[in-house]
This record gives C-alpha cells, sequence and structure tokens, in this order.
C-alpha cells in the first residue's frame, strides 16, 4: 500500500470510529451453551493460518455441535489443504479484495446472526478482518487491543480485548492466537498444527515413495529449498553441501519438495547434486496435501522458514527449521524430533552446513 493510501485509511478509520460506540462486555456473561454460530477471520498467509489450526480446533472441540464459519483468503491455501479433507470448519469464505464484494460477504455474515466472532492478529493488525467481525453483528467480537505496545487502531470494532506483551514473552503464535480464545474462558485442547492426510493422498504418496526409492532400507531425506522471501532462503549451495555430508554417512535417498515460488531455487539444486546423489523433485502437478503426504513418511525434513514447513511440524517426524530474519521463538515449529536452527545475526545463510549436518545426525539417531 502507498504512503497516500495507509493515510486515506487511516483518516477512514479514526472517521468510522466516531460513529462506533466502544462497548467491552464482561466474558463471563458468554453462556457458552447457547453459542450455535461462530465466525473466525484469520486472511494472511500459509503460515498464519497453520498457526492458527490448534485454536481452531479448539473452537470446535469447545463447541462442538457449532456451525463455525472461516473467513480466509486464497493465499492460506485453506481450500487446498482441507479439500476432502477434515476441516475444523463448517463453511469457508474467500474474501481478496473489493468494496461490493466486502458489503455482500458482510450481509452474509449478519444474515447468520452469529454469537461470537474471533480475530486473531498474528502478524498485523487488518482492519478488514475487524471490520468483518464488526458487521457481523455478534454479540461477542473477540481479538488484541494492543500487542507489544503496538495499539491496534481498530480494536474499538471488538468487545473482548486485552493487551498483550508477546514478544517480551517470546510467545509462539500458536500461542498468541490461543491467548486470544482463553479470553473468552475457552480451554484449549490442541497447541500442536494437526495436518490429516486423506486416503488419495496417502496411496499416492506410497506408490510414490515406492516407484522412486525402491531400497527401503535407506533412508529418504527431505529438502524445501525455496521459500517466498529470499531473506529467509539458505542457498542452495548450502543444501548441496549438506547432502554430499549426508550422503557419505547414510548414503539416504532424497526428496526435493516444490511450491509456487521455489522453482529458481530447485532448480539450482538439482544442478548442484546431478550424478552425485539419488534425488527425486516433486514436480509441478503434485498438489500442496500430495506433498505434505509424502513429507509425512519422510526419515528427515529440512527446511527453510516458509508455509511447508509449518505444515511438516504437523507430522510425527524429524525436522529441522532453518530462520533468519524471523524469530525461530515466534515461528518455529513445535513438537518431538522437532528443531529450530536461528541464525546468530539475521542472515540465514550464516546457518553452517556443519550446525545443520551434527543437528541431522542427533535427530536420525533418536
Amino acid at each position: 500500500m502507498s504512503n497516500i493510501g495507509k493515510l486515506l485509511r487511516n483518516a477512514a478509520i479514526k472517521i468510522f470510529k466516531g460513529f462506533v460506540l466502544e462497548k467491552d462486555v464482561d466474558p463471563l456473561t458468554l453462556d457458552h451453551s447457547n453459542v450455535k454460530t461462530i465466525v473466525i477471520i484469520v486472511r494472511h498467509q500459509m503460515g498464519d493460518m497453520l498457526c492458527s489450526l490448534p485454536m481452531m480446533y479448539s473452537v470446535r472441540d469447545f463447541y462442538p455441535g457449532a456451525h463455525i464459519t472461516l473467513i480466509t483468503k486464497d493465499s492460506t491455501n485453506f481450500k487446498r489443504i482441507f479439500e476432502n479433507n477434515k476441516s475444523p470448519v463448517d463453511e469457508v469464505i474467500y474474501y481478496e479484495y473489493g468494496f461490493e464484494s466486502f458489503l455482500n460477504i458482510a450481509k452474509s455474515l449478519k444474515d447468520r446472526k452469529p454469537d461470537l466472532a474471533i480475530v486473531p492478529s498474528p502478524v498485523v493488525f487488518s482492519a478488514t478482518n475487524h471490520l468483518f467481525a464488526y458487521y457481523s453483528n455478534s454479540r461477542f467480537r473477540a481479538g488484541v487491543r494492543s500487542k507489544d505496545y503496538s495499539i491496534n487502531k481498530t480494536g474499538y470494532l471488538l468487545n473482548v480485548k486485552n493487551d498483550f506483551n508477546w514478544d517480551l514473552g517470546k510467545v509462539h503464535q500458536v500461542d498468541r492466537n490461543l491467548d486470544v480464545i482463553k479470553q473468552l474462558n475457552i480451554n484449549p485442547t490442541h497447541r500442536l498444527i494437526q495436518i490429516n492426510i486423506n486416503p488419495h493422498c496417502s496411496r499416492f504418496a506410497d506408490n510414490f515413495l515406492a516407484e522412486n526409492y525402491p531400497d527401503k532400507g535407506r533412508p529418504i531425506i527431505g529438502f524445501h529449498s525455496g521459500a517466498g522471501k529470499q531473506q529467509n532462503v539458505w542457498a542452495p549451495e548450502n543444501y548441496a553441501g549438506l547432502a554430499k555430508r549426508l550422503k557419505e554417512k547414510y548414503d539416504p535417498y532424497f526428496f526435493i519438495s516444490n511450491g509456487p515460488s521455489d522453482e529458481k531455487y530447485i532448480s539450482e539444486l538439482e544442478n548442484l547434486l546431478k550424478g552425485k546423489v539419488e534425488l527425486k523433485i516433486a514436480d509441478s502437478s503434485v498438489s500442496i496435501l500430495e506433498n505434505a503426504a509424502i513429507i509425512s513418511k519422510l526419515s528427515l525434513f529440512i527446511s527453510n522458514d516458509t508455509g511447508i514447513m509449518h505444515m511438516a511440524s504437523g507430522f510425527d517426524i524429524p525436522q529441522i527449521g532453518l530462520f533468519g530474519p524471523t524469530n525461530a521463538w515466534e515461528w518455529g515449529i513445535i513438537g518431538e524430533k522437532k528443531v529450530s536452527i536461528q541464525s546468530a545475526n539475521a542472515n540465514i545463510n550464516n546457518i553452517s552446513i556443519d550446525q545443520v549436518f551434527e543437528t541431522s545426525i542427533a535427530l536420525l539417531s533418536v
């Protein structure tokens, strides 16, 4: 958004605030037994959505009979992950942009007469997300008033909200989302990211492995060498050097995971490793969930800080996540046999091959 656009948006927010009566409600007055319809608004990227899954599943467990609607956008990949798969929500509505589309969705939400709206704020405070909650006309609208002394300029649209010092406490994004529902006295039942693999994708993965990795006695090590942001990419030369070290010790097969913005990095890595190790690359026809199904069956998965890293954390496999400028304590992988390696100075390429190799040995020996 341009500077002029930001100024106009901030001015509109201030003007609109004059027409809204800001009045918080006591969450203790929420009769949970009467909550029948819920709206959850998560509209950022795939990683943000995945880190909100424990919150969504906890809400589902707490209100097993409620109808839950998720407002999201295509970049979260929610549809691709949960198509023909077990979903924590009953209905998904997509909003990308456009005033007319916003009005239509806002009216649709209001017609549902939701009892509760939930607006987590993992990265930025989205005015659009808070406006959806407000226009849903939900009696209880839970979210964040401020985080780490940054004021939510549209927090006046919420009526159950608190100030959170998450950075000071080095609170993970999963726990930040759970803190939002704790305000409603909802006891979280999940903390780990949970991804279910449907039978079709599981069969696809089994066939893929049988066809490409015939020797079941050899480990299969996966790399995800790309990322949506250049600063999150551990150089292909590093992955190649790591692969050579791992080959010397374990003689493994290698699998290269693919994503929509990864072609450049995969091509470079393929050229570096061609004829030196046995590897298979997931081509562009492999869906996100099929790719995930393959990853779920690997001996070890090593990834840059990107969406597929969070998805892989939902599987019971050894895993390493590599972090440069992003805080690993905030976005790192959670669970057993999961290790996040943080660069000492925000440059991901200052993570040494030795560090990753020694961590790989430790995880493969478990």
